[in-house]
């Protein structure tokens, strides 16, 4: 169990590790590295190369296939087999660099670690390797330090550090030496600085008390490592279709050889047209349509700055149920800016976004010029710290974000900082502490000293005694000073981090800070800054609901704040939305916390363990699960859902190679573009699922009729393969390149529980009944030697045999048309839906009629399948009993899959 050393007191932490003050002797800090280790992250155990590829030929479909080759080998297809065998090693390529690729989430972990550390051994300071510290070593810590390990602080001098990488918080953490409640959250431990934290502002000195793989980093690292990547939605569906056809391959051979033999056929006739049959009831053309499929999809989103890491990961964006969204840096730029301004008599609006130097000074909702609070805005420049770093054309704080947030505020002003301390000669400084909660720095220009000062609203509004009002310094009046309070309070019930600034003029003797000099303020005004939402998220979360998509908001950030996010992005209604903190969340039981996923909107203060938790419950609900993130605490749950979405402006490498997809432009919209995407992928799939198998069922049910009735069986097996070819090949790989339906953001997301074999089972069985029918009517009237086609006998069997094989390949190609949509047909769309929205279609279902036509009328064709050509108005009753395939409806076989899955208490 860990040590809460959070709650000890500096005596109790120091004596608990066995140091002091002064830090180990070199002896003891070798004696405990042999006994706790490096300071470092550990290595899962890897797959080695070979066998990473190895494993993508592990599936039932791959088997399948491989039976494939072996039999169309033996019946002297060598291409065919060639093909099959030449898809299958790009499939296992593409596998195994996608999966190679993906498991680098812990280099990117170990990179987080600080090569060096500050420490105290035998007294003296030391530079050593990070990994070298043991605990009970004493750090020293500085401004733009990463904090080397985890750290209990003994010394805080105005120290803040940035750990939303950890905790997700939007703005730089005070901390403190003392000590804290024992149930105190990770984010809530104010005495402890976490590993691969920033320093971004004062000075700290602290006692190591985690190192590698025992600090809260090494709990990320261990729990990403344990946690093995679940087969998709897409990889489960895949799985059971190939499941159903290794069935229906296994029964064909058997079953269809035994009625051959029952009804007298010749034995090895009927054991090679079975064996062509199990051929031809493997889609061999479906990994590769799957693949070109998803390939495209990627090249698609990857232009709408969506870039997926993982290609089965393509489809399974459409089918999501639910996203888990990061709010800082993903709802919201994780940039603070000031937006409010309040004088102590007027409320001024500031308008612009993040670090950018762009916005207006509003009165009344009308743009002003902002002279009467120049006093103000310089003030919030030169009692500050930060500075603004421009690269690319955009601005970055260096420093703590608050006062970042200060230096742009004057920039929309037109000041600029750096002039300002040009002209400013700074002479001494107080820096900003959890007890003063106040800054103040003394500086001197043309002769002129004056002390500024920045606080905490209600500290600084002691220390004045002053005001001023339009334009003159007044006495501040007790009903002043409450009116002020008040207007901080409404700042702050808004999510606003609020600061005083107040300044005053020093006597020229004055050199150098005294705290006596802090009194008789006077009193500028109050700033309230917040990291702003994106402005697109309130139409892009619009977007989901539309989609009957869920938008859950996890955050570590205060509840406060992420309510009054969640409302300004229409997220969050405070009258019928509940919102949790992690300290309720783990005080419930396992009950009451699972029936609080399925209504709470908002999780703030969560734990890593929270968020991975919550996505868990997700799951077990049936949910398809997306998590955004950013930081290195997001890996978990970005790995563990089916989805992960990292950023990829502010995400860590930790969070992008725990990810499945990073959005290049950080914006939650391209996420709604990236879900319409993968729906419309699942409908191509869809498509030439039906489309394909329902081609190979007709063939099935054509032979077997045939076999039954003692006809002679319509198809050699050199037949099945040229079908195969013609059909399965352009226009099924055709329908891959389909554009997104226009409706496919209306619809509710598809029932999860809902397998795709039940979906168009129904109208699989049925086109290839219809088609079936269709040419073996043609098939029996064909073979009558007194027919009305036919004027000679010797003939019949071969030109019959040319008729079925081209009415069942006609029809195939009208029938591709209707697979496009389940609720519209051929004849309810116009010309151009048919013919050109999809000009590959077209294109594939030419190529394949051309083929089909030298199929019948080239004699070499002829010799090597033995067809015979057909006459005109043969070939015009050929395309007369292909035409069913033109009115074969996909809405008579529609099923309803908007019905929400029965959502069970775990």
């Amino acid at each position: 169990m860990a040590v809460s050393y959070h709650s000890f007191s500096v005596k109790k932490t120091l004596k608990e590790l066995g140091t002091s003050k002064k830090g180990l002797t070199e002896a003891e800090a070798k004696l405990r590295m042999e006994k706790y280790g490096p300071n470092e992250l550990e290595h899962g155990k890897k797959l080695s190369p070979l066998i990473i590829f190895l494993l993508q030929f592990k599936s039932i479909m791959v088997y399948m296939l491989l039976f494939a080759v072996v039999v169309s080998y033996l019946l002297g297809e060598y291409i065919d087999s060639a093909v099959i065998v030449a898809i299958l090693i790009i499939n296992a390529v593409l596998g195994f660099f996608q999966e190679y690729k993906a498991e680098k989430a812990m280099e990117a972990l170990m990179s987080l670690a600080a090569p060096h550390a500050v420490v105290l051994r035998d007294d003296k300071e030391r530079d050593i390797y990070s990994r070298e510290l043991v605990k009970g070593d004493i750090v020293i810590l500085n401004v733009g330090d990463r904090v080397p390990a985890n750290i209990r602080l003994i010394e805080s001098i105005g120290l803040k550090v940035d750990q939303s990488h950890l905790t997700g918080e939007s703005v730089s953490v005070e901390k403190e030496t003392g000590a804290q409640p024992g149930d105190a959250g990770i984010a809530d431990r104010k005495n402890i600085v976490y590993m691969a934290s920033i320093i971004t502002y004062g000075k700290g000195i602290g006692v190591v008390t985690a190192t590698g793989m025992e600090t809260e980093i090494g709990q990320i690292a261990k729990n990403v490592q344990e946690q093995e990547r679940e087969t998709t939605p897409l990889q489960r569906e895949i799985s059971i279709l190939g499941r159903w056809l290794a069935f229906i391959v296994v029964s064909l051979v058997v079953i269809l050889f035994f009625i051959g033999i029952i009804f007298q056929h010749d034995v090895v006739e009927m054991f090679m047209t079975s064996v062509s049959l199990a051929v031809s009831a493997v889609p061999e053309g479906l990994p590769a349509v799957i693949t070109v499929t998803l390939a495209i999809g990627m090249q698609r989103m990857a232009k709408k700055n969506a870039v997926v890491r993982k290609l089965s990961a393509v489809q399974t964006l459409g089918g999501v149920t639910v996203i888990c969204s990061d709010k800082t840096g993903t709802l919201t730029k994780n940039e603070m800016t000031v937006t409010k301004i309040f004088d102590g008599t007027k409320e001024y609006e500031v308008t612009g976004s993040g670090y950018e130097d762009k916005g207006d000074f509003l009165l009344n909702n009308k743009k002003i010029n902002p002279e009467n609070l120049k006093l103000l805005l310089k003030v919030s420049a030169l009692c500050n710290n930060a500075y603004l770093s421009k690269e690319d054309k955009c601005c970055s704080v260096v420093g703590d974000p608050t006062e970042g947030s200060l230096l742009v505020l004057a920039s929309k002003a037109g000041i600029n900082y750096l002039d300002l301390k040009d002209k400013y000669k700074y002479l001494s400084e107080i820096s900003f502490d959890s007890k003063r909660k106040r800054m103040s720095v003394i500086v001197r220009k043309d002769g002129e000293k004056f002390l500024n000062t920045k606080g905490a609203p209600d500290v600084v509004l002691e220390l004045c005694s002053k005001i001023i009002i339009s334009g003159k310094v007044v006495e501040l009046t007790p009903a002043k000073k409450v009116e002020i309070l008040k207007k901080n309070e409404e700042f702050a019930a808004n999510a606003l981090r609020v600061l005083a600034m107040a300044y005053k003029p020093l006597p020229e003797k004055t050199s150098k800070y005294d705290e006596k000099l802090e009194n008789d303020l006077i009193f500028l005004g109050l700033t309230g800054m917040i990291d702003p939402p994106r402005p697109e998220v309130r139409s892009a979360i619009n977007l989901c609901r539309q989609a009957g998509i869920r938008v859950i908001m996890l955050t570590g950030d205060h509840i406060t704040t992420a309510k009054a996010i969640g409302k300004s992005i229409g997220l969050f209604n405070e009258d019928k939305d509940i919102a949790l903190t992690s300290k309720e969340v783990d005080k419930m039981s396992d009950a009451d916390f699972s029936k609080a996923v399925n209504n709470v909107v908002i999780f703030a203060r969560i734990s890593p363990e929270n968020k991975f938790k919550i996505v868990k419950e997700l799951k077990n609900k049936g949910e398809i699960v997306a998590v955004t993130g950013d930081g290195v605490n997001d890996a978990p749950a970005l790995k563990s859902a089916h989805i992960g979405i990292a950023m990829g402006i502010t995400g860590t490498d930790v969070s992008k190679e725990a990810s499945e997809m990073v959005l290049t432009d950080d914006n939650f919209t391209t996420i709604v573009s990236a879900v319409r995407e993968g729906r419309g992928i699942f409908d191509n799939i869809k498509k030439f699922v039906k489309f394909l198998l329902a081609s190979n069922a007709d063939t099935i049910l054509e032979v077997t009729a045939a076999v039954m009735l003692r006809w002679p069986i319509p198809f050699l097996p050199v037949h099945i393969l040229w079908m195969n070819l013609v059909t399965d090949g352009l226009p099924a790989l055709a329908l891959s390149m389909d554009p997104p339906a226009d409706n496919v953001m209306q619809r509710k997301p598809r029932n999860p529980k809902y397998s795709l074999v039940k979906e168009v089972a129904v109208f699989i069985l049925f086109a290839g009944l219809i088609d079936a029918v269709a040419s073996l009517i043609l098939y029996f009237l064909s073979l009558s030697a007194e027919g009305f086609f036919i004027t000679s006998a010797t003939d019949a069997l071969s030109k019959a045999r040319t008729m079925a094989i081209s009415s069942a390949i006609f029809y195939e190609l009208f029938f591709v048309f209707n697979c496009r949509d389940d609720d519209k047909g051929v004849w309810s769309r116009s010309f151009k839906e048919n013919f050109l929205s999809n000009k590959f279609l077209t294109l594939g279902v030419a190529g394949s009629l051309i083929m089909q036509l030298l199929f019948i009328y080239n004699p070499f064709f002829n010799t090597i399948f033995r067809t015979t050509p057909l006459a005109l108005w043969e070939l015009g009753l050929v395309f007369l009993f292909a035409t069913p395939g033109l009115f074969l409806l996909p809405r008579w076989f529609h099923i309803d899959l908007n019905k929400k899955p029965e959502i069970k208490s775990s």
